[in-house]
């Protein structure tokens, strides 16, 4: 198993990279994995150096003993996505779903659409397969309330942050 995080890389920038490093670390400290600093911040300076123009997403992968990698590939322009709701798995351990890690078994789909909602037992909105659901109501963004049942993602809790988004928690009823 490894962790990892996926970013966009625009002109070199990595936006929400603070956010990025403290998921990356956290989830270092509660599974036991090696999270070298320094080594982070030297690989995202060669990886901003490297791909300076353009637009990518950058996937970065840390494994147990501390050893990181990424891949890089250009963003495509996709604006629309095909979904479809989608049960989350019952009997899935919480340590994947709530940490960025390769063992996404949870998430796999026959990609008869693009993403699939999942939604737990009870019928709450989870999240995206690829990211977190921000609804729009009566002018305002809302998110589902966070219970240790999904990933948090870094925009999301940026815009938390800012005040931007709110928490709700909605059923597929």
């Amino acid at each position: 198993m490894q962790l990892f995080e996926t970013m966009k890389l625009e002109s070199g920038l990595f936006p929400r990279i603070s956010y990025h490093k403290k998921r990356m670390k956290s989830a270092s400290e509660q599974l036991g994995f090696l999270f070298n600093e320094s080594t982070w911040s030297e690989l995202i300076t060669s990886i901003s150096e490297q791909y300076a123009t353009g637009v990518y997403r950058i996937k970065i992968m840390l494994n147990k003993d501390g050893i990181i990698n990424y891949v890089a590939a250009p963003l495509p322009e996709k604006t629309t996505f095909t979904a479809k709701l989608l049960p989350l798995i019952a009997d899935v351990n919480k340590q994947v779903i709530v940490h960025k890690t390769t063992q996404r078994a949870h998430l796999e789909h026959n990609h008869q659409t693009d993403i699939v909602l999942l939604y737990n037992e009870e019928g709450k909105v989870l999240e995206f397969d690829i990211g977190n659901i921000m609804i729009k109501e009566d002018g305002r963004y809302y998110t589902p309330f966070y219970n240790e049942d999904f990933l948090r993602g870094c925009m999301r809790q940026e815009l938390l942050d800012k005040g931007e988004l709110l928490e709700k928690d909605y059923d597929i009823q």
